[in-house]
């Protein structure tokens, strides 16, 4: 069995959009296709379908989407409270000055897009009721992804949602097949097979989950799922906070 386990490749492994790679043209395309797969793969599924089960009908109203891209996820935070019925503001951060322009390019007004630092993110504590990220925590290594957490969990009042990929061959394998049969751009071709091998699976998650005790936030219970076929989501839910 040994054979099967995807050993996992960290930060020495760099992805092209992280080492600064990529036209703006090619940026916008990537960027697009992500939200294809996000939308057929289940990347959306796998924030929404645990946020249902932990809110109720009147919230979060304040939302933060870090390491937001081109704000897709924000939009999606914005379609998914409209429905409910709920007047929500949703904040995107991210390092890229092309990503943050294009979210600033979607013209809503309950959409506020910043450039700011994931690890050091400038906002006062226990400023949102919701504190999100997708598909980042695999670009950082395991003291990085530990600071990442431990910043979420500090301007969250009531619950912190990490979605990301899950590592295995399987999903490697299926990856890479997928972008040589359904995408021409680059950026796609060689980050979205790397982006597997640099994730984590759940057990390594929920340990990293286990360290925010030891910093301070002990008030936070932990609980982790799986979405079909290659996403896992941790949810932390500050006791005093939540609606369950």
């Amino acid at each position: 069995m040994k054979g099967w386990v995807l050993g996992r490749r960290g930060e020495e492994a760099v992805e092209l959009l992280d080492d600064g790679h990529g036209s703006e043209e090619e940026i916008v395309e990537c960027y697009h296709e992500l939200g294809l797969v996000n939308r057929w793969l289940g990347g959306f599924r796998a924030t929404f379908e645990p946020l249902d089960r932990w809110t109720d009908r009147s919230g979060p109203t304040t939302i933060l989407d870090v390491a937001g891209g081109d704000g897709d996820y924000a939009e999606q935070f914005l379609d998914w409270a409209g429905s409910r019925g709920t007047q929500s503001h949703v904040y995107m951060l991210d390092y890229h000055p092309v990503t943050v322009r294009l979210a600033r390019n979607r013209r809503l007004d309950a959409l506020i897009s910043i450039r700011g630092d994931a690890l050091a993110l400038p906002f006062q504590d226990r400023s949102f009721d919701l504190v999100h990220s997708a598909a980042f925590f695999h670009h950082l290594s395991i003291g990085r992804a530990c600071d990442l957490l431990a910043e979420m969990c500090r301007v969250s009042r009531r619950l912190v949602i990490v979605n990301d990929l899950v590592r295995s061959r399987l999903a490697q394998a299926s990856i890479w097949a997928l972008t040589r049969g359904l995408s021409t751009n680059r950026l796609i071709r060689h980050d979205g097979p790397l982006s597997v091998s640099k994730s984590f699976v759940p057990r390594e998650l929920e340990a990293i989950a286990r360290t925010m005790e030891q910093r301070g936030h002990t008030d936070l219970r932990w609980q982790i799922t799986r979405t079909f076929p290659y996403r896992m989501t941790l949810v932390g839910a500050r006791l005093s906070g939540t609606d369950r």
